[in-house]
């Protein structure tokens, strides 16, 4: 008996003008937005994105946490981003170095503030927080992680929040 060979498809081949991705991922979708690929010409091409990628937008969209927990985890974010280093590739010609101290591209203030924050925040509160926040991992899993209920995740992260917003002054 011989086997035939099955012919390849192409992968790359679009189903239709609007090919929006595969309905399950479509369901499962929590903010699908739409935009166009030409630039918006009638008949274009148009592609579907999900707008709520991170845990918080997610809880927020559900109403797990409130404007003021929303705010407040976004400002921890920003102080984060401002204290990692980008990930040079190339050497910085511009940084003028005095006495060997060159900072290695790391905003110090940034970075003290972040560290006073966590300090502020304590040892209970910023596990969470950061897991959420700023590793996008969901609530849930970090109570697993810790052996704890799994609901006991979010009531921490909303405990958290409450007190950074607090300590950062967010009303």
């Amino acid at each position: 008996m011989v086997k035939k060979k099955r012919k390849a498809k192409p992968l790359n081949e679009a189903r239709s003008r609007a090919d929006h991705g595969t309905p399950e991922a479509l369901r499962q979708a929590d903010g699908v937005q739409y935009e166009t690929v030409d630039g918006g010409r009638l008949g274009s091409v148009k592609r579907a994105y999900i707008s709520r990628q991170t845990p918080m937008d997610r809880y927020k969209a559900r109403g797990l946490v409130s404007q003021r927990q929303y705010d407040a985890a976004h400002a921890f974010f920003v102080l984060y981003d401002k204290t990692r280093q980008a990930g040079r590739v190339t050497s910085n010609y511009d940084m003028i170095i005095v006495d060997g101290g060159g900072g290695g591209g790391i905003n110090e203030y940034a970075f003290s503030d972040y560290i006073k924050l966590q300090q502020a925040l304590g040892m209970d509160h910023v596990s969470v927080v950061r897991a959420v926040v700023v590793e996008c991992e969901s609530a849930n899993s970090w109570a697993k992680r810790y052996r704890l209920p799994p609901r006991m995740g979010i009531e921490r992260l909303r405990d958290g929040l409450d007190k950074l917003a607090n300590v950062i002054g967010i009303s």
